[in-house]
This record gives C-alpha cells, structure tokens and sequence, in this order.
C-alpha cells in the first residue's frame, strides 16, 4: 500500500516546457517571456512538474521566472521571481507536530520543556520525507521476497528505532518519567506498542483511502495525530488507558501481520 505525497505524484510526470523558457531566453527588445508548451497535462491550472524544492509550480508561475543568464554570463532582462505554491504535506506535518506538544504538555505541564519543542519541530519536518521513504522501503522488500509480511516488518523496524531514541529523548528530556511506563511493560515494551498502534494507524488510513474515503496523505497525518494524543495519554502515568492501550497494540498487530501471515500462506499454497 502506498501513500505518495503531492511531491512525489508530481515527480512522476515532469513537465516539458518550451526550450527559449529552459534556456532563459527572452522575446523581445523589452524581454518579455514567452508563454511556455507544457506537454504533461494541466491539473487545476497546475503543470504536473515539481519545483526546484519538490514544490508544484505552475505554467503560469513559470513564464514569470525571468530571463536567466545566458552561459557566457551575460544577464538577461529582469531578475528571477518565483512563486512557489506551498506543499499541503507540510502543512499537514506542522498540524501533527502541534498535537503532539500540545498533548505531552498539558499532560506533563511541559509547555516550556525545549526537548518537546525540538521533537514537534522534528515531526513537522520529518513525517512527509518518513511517510515517503517507508512505503517505498515496504513496496520494494515485498516486491523483492513476494510477501507480504516481509514487507511489513521492513516498515515496522525503522519506526521502532525511531521511537525507540524518541522515547529516550523524552525521559531524558524531562518530558515524561520512566516510572510512567511501568504499566504497560516498561521503556522497551512501550516503544513496541507506540510502533504498532502507530503502524496500525497508517494502515488503516490507507485502507479507507483505497475504498475511497478521504485522501491517503490527509488520512494518514490524522491517524498519526490520534496515535500521538493516544500514545501520550498511555505514557504520561493515566493508569485507566493502560488495558485499552494494550488491547489495541495487540488488535492492531494481529490484523497488520496477521493479515499479511494468511495472504503469504495462501501465496506460498498455490506455488507449491
């Protein structure tokens, strides 16, 4: 299962514009530029390119770039103006980072604790690339060893490391204490349920997104959302969500790789 980000979908179909444009060359004693020939379609008024920064740009964004200067170094018409149109994935990645302070800092009054700054600052930036680079690592083990489970543990081991040094960082932060993971199995044990709740999560956001309820990019930044206020509640010593908390880990891991066990079961059945 896959969830590409607008970056990547738009990666896929680069656009082609007029050679005078990609060269800078200008139109014209005033330079004016001429109107570029995308030959990739047209989505919303928006070539279906990305930017230099992974951004969208549109045709129209793109005949305003200016003229560029030539190879001999001779400067043509006016400097270069770009207008990016903001990618919604960070915008969402921002939303999770926010939940995520304000969950662990109301519960642990950590409001002015820099390590929890720092890691809201870490899921803003790093969720999109993560995301990415996980299904991407998913496809290719099970594409590799045709199962589907091997896939899925090559998605699982990443995040538990992760969270893992996570977790680390925020008992050695200050922003929980140790002795609030003693209800559910300690520092290691903790770590694993956070992976699985949060891994069960994504799958379910992508399972909806493929029986097409919502956006798997908008699914999955709500599913981490909800996974985080969840896992803060379970860390943070609120000793009534332990059983729930636990119970959910294990539903979700019996359905991830569960799943997975039968589909590969059948699989190898067949081949034999």
């Amino acid at each position: 299962m896959s969830d590409p980000t607008l970056a990547e979908t738009a990666a896929q179909a680069p656009a082609k514009v007029s050679p005078s444009l990609s060269q800078g060359a200008c139109a014209g004693a005033a330079g004016s530029v001429p109107a570029p020939t995308p030959a990739a379609p047209l989505r919303n008024g928006v070539v279906e390119g990305a930017g230099p920064t992974g951004e969208i740009m549109s045709a129209v964004e793109e005949a305003q770039v200016g003229c560029r200067a030539d190879p001999f170094g001779a400067t043509l018409g006016a400097p270069r103006r770009v207008r990016f149109r903001l990618n919604s994935a960070y915008g969402l990645s921002a939303f999770v980072g926010v939940v995520t302070y304000l969950a662990y800092g109301s519960l642990n009054q950590a409001w002015s604790n820099w390590v929890l700054v720092a890691v809201g600052l870490y899921m803003f930036l790093s969720i999109p690339l993560y995301s990415k680079l996980s299904n991407k690592i998913e496809v290719a083990v099970t594409e590799r060893t045709n199962l589907e489970t091997g896939g899925r543990i090559a998605r699982y081991i990443p995040q538990l490391l992760i969270n893992l040094a996570l977790l680390w960082v925020f008992v050695e932060g200050q922003v929980i204490e140790l002795s609030g993971l003693d209800g559910i199995g300690g520092f290691f044990a903790t770590a694993a349920w956070i992976t699985i709740v949060s891994q069960g999560g994504q799958y379910l956001a992508n399972w909806l997104a493929l029986k097409k309820i919502g956006d798997a990019d908008q699914n999955v930044v709500l599913a981490v959302s909800i996974s985080a206020i969840v896992n803060a509640l379970a860390v943070s010593g609120v000793t009534w969500i332990h059983p729930i908390y636990i119970g959910l880990s294990l539903s979700f891991g019996a359905v991830i790789f569960g799943v997975g066990l039968v589909a590969d079961t059948k699989f190898l059945t067949k081949r034999a």
